[in-house]
């Protein structure tokens, strides 16, 4: 059995959470089951938290800063010049290399269950939104067409890999290339 080890920072210990969670599929939320899970003791979860609540808002804030922030600062990030196709492009790159659409159940899931996260990830969903439509919109589509490649994008980006966990990282790449291609052709 792992030594149990309370030192880590409350950043630590909301990644360790997140892999705890998808490791060990838990699907309804227990602290408990979540200390079991990890190589923390319980106290260093109020060290970290006040309560359950307090843990679910830092997860999804850590969650949005990681995995929807972080991309956010890679289209930002390139030069000037690029092109709405090159930061879409980028946009499925960083998702995949982070494998940032890991968690994307895990904390959709825990909305099911505590109401009160709601509000956090309807904010993810309307940067991702937002970001993507910019990047379509650039590109030149518009109305009816640029709202349903939008939405139909984010979608699909942040759920793959559930639908396709079963194919080979080369198979992987060849859709995500698919993807794009289908995603920005007129």
């Amino acid at each position: 059995m792992c030594k149990k080890d309370k030192s880590f920072s409350r950043e630590r210990w909301l990644e360790l959470a997140l892999e705890a969670m998808e490791n060990e599929c838990i699907s309804k939320f227990s602290l408990d089951s979540l200390i079991k899970a990890m190589p923390v003791t319980k106290g260093s979860f109020y060290s970290h938290f006040k309560n359950r609540t307090d843990f679910l808002l830092a997860l999804v804030e850590f969650w949005e800063r990681h995995h929807t922030r972080t991309v956010v600062a890679a289209i930002d990030a390139l030069p000037e010049c690029s092109s709405a196709q090159d930061k879409l492009w980028e946009l499925i790159s960083v998702v995949y290399d982070m494998d940032f659409n890991r968690d994307e159940l895990i904390i959709r899931s825990l909305s099911l269950e505590f109401p009160q996260i709601r509000d956090s990830i309807k904010r993810v969903d309307d940067l991702r939104l937002k970001t993507v439509g910019q990047l379509f919109a650039d590109m030149g589509f518009t109305g009816d067409e640029l709202e349903t490649r939008t939405r139909s994008f984010v979608v699909v980006n942040s759920q793959d890999k559930m639908v396709l966990s079963d194919i080979s990282p080369e198979d992987y790449e060849r859709h995500l290339r698919l993807r794009f291609e289908f995603f920005t052709r007129p």
